[in-house]
């Protein structure tokens, strides 16, 4: 078995990948969870005992596909992972393309015999009555234990403030969404269930559940707090910068920053960076234009997005500054 660069590398194997989708499903697996171990949001609930994978566990299990990752990367055998992914329900959000890799991988995977997880069912909805109250993500016969686990996941890319052991304190774009919700949310729906009922079997028992719950996490610029005690070490964590007036963003001296691409949340596309097309000199333009128009439509693709950026040019999103993550968060 070929070895490849693991999670803690600090290059991150999911760099080493050409096609997009082979960088995206290396960072599905090499990237760890987010908690070391489970720790109920708030302490008065109550639930079934729910895990979380070791860092260990998805190293083992990137190092075992690595191979596969390889040909995906280098063959037509990519056309596959494509027409997987686009074919799924709603394939350029963030969370159901997250949860089209790591189906990819279980399918693929159990059937090249590389790892022992068995998808019996995904998204399996749950009633009250005639009533839907939630869905399960994935149901797994693990053939090493002859158990069925319940496997719920996460895609989630957060800002933090200082102190950062607070659940509440990690926060989305989207301010309603934070760390601290989303647990309670997991715990309190989806974690319930004990016992379900499926298509082909009468009732089926959940012997074990686990929280996949990975992404990004963008730390205060300026902050010294340290990192709190549930965040695995190997989690990607980056900066986020407060964006106030004009001196504020000179001072952050990125000449090469760029909006990103809401795709490249998971991982960087490089050839949406101005160097890589004006060195390429785009040529994916229809050829029956005019060498002219075709002038000017590469010069433009070449420029593009704003190079160099201006602060009217800026607001809360993620960016890229020579491949790099950092959120700039405009407060005025």
């Amino acid at each position: 078995m070929t070895t490849y660069p693991i999670s803690t590398d600090k290059l991150q194997p999911w760099h080493h990948y050409k096609r997009p989708f082979v960088k995206d499903l290396a960072f599905a697996l090499a990237c760890p969870d987010v908690l070391k171990q489970w720790i109920s949001a708030d302490p008065n609930l109550v639930s079934a005992q729910i895990s979380v994978h070791k860092p260990e566990f998805w190293l083992t299990h990137y190092q075992n596909y690595a191979d596969r990752l390889q040909q995906l990367d280098r063959s037509n055998e990519y056309q596959h992972l494509t027409r997987y992914l686009m074919s799924r329900p709603s394939p350029y959000r963030l969370g159901f393309h997250f949860e089209g890799l790591i189906h990819f991988w279980l399918e693929d995977g159990f059937q090249l015999g590389l790892h022992p997880y068995e998808v019996i069912a995904h998204n399996v909805q749950l009633y009250n009555g005639m009533q839907t109250t939630g869905e399960l993500d994935f149901i797994l016969r693990n053939h090493d234990t002859n158990e069925v686990e319940h496997w719920e996941l996460a895609i989630k890319f957060y800002l933090g403030s200082a102190p950062y052991d607070n659940f509440a304190n990690w926060v989305g774009i989207n301010a309603r969404d934070t760390l601290q919700r989303k647990l309670i949310h997991m715990q309190t729906k989806p974690f319930r269930s004990v016992w379900i009922d499926l298509d082909f079997y009468e009732k089926i028992k959940i012997d074990k559940r686990y929280v996949v719950m990975k992404g990004r996490f963008f730390k205060e610029a300026d902050s010294i707090a340290p990192n709190p005690e549930w965040l695995n070490d190997e989690f990607p964590t980056h900066l986020w910068y407060p964006i106030n007036k004009r001196s504020d963003f000179e001072a952050l001296d990125m000449p090469e920053l760029r909006p990103a691409h809401y795709i490249e949340w998971l991982t960087h596309r490089p050839f949406y960076d101005a160097e890589f097309l004006r060195q390429n000199m785009v040529t994916n333009l229809d050829p029956r234009l005019n060498k002219e128009e075709l002038r000017r439509r590469r010069h433009r693709l070449s420029q593009w997005p704003y190079v160099p950026l201006e602060l009217e040019d800026i607001d809360t999103n993620l960016y890229l500054n020579k491949g790099n993550p950092v959120v700039l968060v405009r407060t005025t």
